[in-house]
C-alpha cells in the first residue's frame, strides 16, 4: 500500500482539467477502474491506495508533468 497525497490529487486534477479529460478517459489512460478514479478525484486526502495503482498513476503523471504552483 502507498499513500495518495494531496499533492498527487492536485496534480491529477490539474492535468485532467488542462487536457479536458473526463473521469472515464482518465481511468482508461491510467489503467484503473472508474470507481477507483472517482475515489482518487473526490475523496479527502491522504489515504492508502494499492501499490500497482500508485505506480500507474505516478508513471502517468510523470509523462504528463505540468509545472504549476499556486499559493493557498
Amino acid at each position: 500500500m502507498d499513500i495518495f497525497t494531496n499533492d498527487l490529487q492536485r496534480q491529477l486534477l490539474i492535468v485532467k482539467g488542462l487536457e479536458r479529460l473526463t473521469r472515464n478517459d482518465l481511468a482508461n489512460e491510467i489503467g484503473v477502474s472508474l470507481p477507483t478514479m472517482t475515489r482518487l478525484i473526490n475523496n479527502k486526502t491522504p489515504f492508502a491506495i494499492q501499490s500497482n495503482v500508485y505506480k500507474r498513476l505516478t508513471n502517468w503523471l510523470s509523462d504528463h508533468r505540468v509545472v504549476a504552483t499556486q499559493d493557498k
